[in-house]
């Protein structure tokens, strides 16, 4: 059972489904426990909840937001620097995605070896086949 803005909580003690939605970055949360409820009648009580808190609020302004940590500008691919033990130093685009198994595809490109431009390039693309590879696009 998978639903927007739904999902199982399990933690403690608690058992049950929480509703959480935020609009203007106010979190509205509510929980249904199933000791309380059954498992069931939690999940429906928890629905309703949710239909009854999307039909009050307004619309979300934001759908998807660009990831704060991300400095590529593309969600997937990464600019490392790291140094080597002999003190050298290796900067490259790191590209990864989902694949179908749960574990991640990646895939790298050195900008020593690529230039800057092309190894962006270059991740970008193995991003983009990794993601219709796996068919989570």
């Amino acid at each position: 059972m998978s639903e927007r803005l739904i999902r199982r909580y399990e933690h403690n003690y608690f058992q049950g489904w929480v509703v959480t939605a935020k609009r203007k970055g106010k979190r509205f949360t509510r929980y249904f426990s199933d000791s309380r409820f059954g498992r069931r009648k939690a999940f429906r009580a928890a629905r309703a909840f949710r239909d009854r808190l999307v039909s009050k609020l307004p619309p979300p302004t934001k759908i998807k937001r660009r990831y704060v940590r991300n400095t590529t500008g593309v969600i997937g691919v990464a600019r490392v620097k790291e140094r080597a033990r002999s003190g050298r130093r290796f900067v490259r685009y790191v590209a990864s995605w989902p694949k179908r198994d749960g574990k991640r595809g990646k895939a790298t490109f050195s900008i020593g070896l690529y230039g800057e431009k092309e190894a962006f390039r270059l991740a970008v693309s193995a991003r983009c086949a990794g993601l219709q590879n796996s068919e989570l696009v």
